[in-house]
């Protein structure tokens, strides 16, 4: 059990546990409050749990990994949030269950998206254990999930609505941005963090 920015978080082996990328994403949220948000790939539910106590009105978070599903749940409880109240947490690939989900909150669209993208470029030979694994690989060129990403997330977002997307410059920061444009959004880095071989960005998307 760790704590992370005043958030109490239980890890599981099976999930993919918050390091730098997740810090960066908790240190640049954007304006919450009373707004409905969208947590794509929650994982332990770091980003959720982080949205509620910045004032979100109500938060879902999604994740192919049922072990991340069950864990993102004892989190919340962990930092006394009112699960399936004003938290909620479901398995779906990306937005294949969300109109079952939609339909259940009587939730239409989303005022902010967030998404940790699973950006590292990973051959067959790099392949992690199967849950872990969602958590990681994004392709041949770290995009094969990102972009399926960019190309639906507009149907679930509302027309001023931002999305933040958590990608490395591995993944190619003029793609994303060039493809967001493409599916009318108006977009920009807003923060990175260096390492030796990669930066970690931020990228905020709006609606043009």
């Amino acid at each position: 059990m760790r704590t992370i920015k005043n958030i109490l978080i239980k890890i599981h082996p099976k999930v993919y546990e918050p390091a730098e990328d997740s810090e960066l994403l908790l240190d640049n949220l954007v304006n919450v409050k009373n707004k409905i948000v969208l947590d794509v790939g929650t994982g332990t539910g770091i980003q959720a749990i982080n949205a509620i106590k910045r004032g979100a009105k109500k938060v879902v978070g999604i994740d192919i990994n049922p072990y991340a599903i069950k864990t993102a749940k004892e989190n919340a409880l962990l930092n006394k949030l009112k699960l399936n109240e004003d938290i909620f947490f479901f398995e779906s690939d990306l937005f294949k269950n969300m109109g079952e989900i939609k339909n259940k909150l009587n939730i239409n669209r989303f005022d902010v998206i967030l998404f940790n993208a699973p950006y590292l470029p990973t051959s067959k030979e790099e392949k992690l254990e199967k849950y872990l694994n969602y958590a990681f690989d994004g392709g041949i060129d770290g995009r094969k999930v990102l972009d399926r990403f960019i190309d639906e997330v507009g149907d679930y977002l509302k027309e001023n609505g931002i999305i933040q997307i958590v990608q490395s410059s591995l993944t190619g920061e003029e793609k994303t941005l060039k493809l967001l444009k493409k599916h009318g959004f108006r977009a920009k880095k807003t923060a990175s963090m260096k390492f030796p071989y990669e930066e970690v960005q931020i990228i905020l998307a709006k609606h043009i």
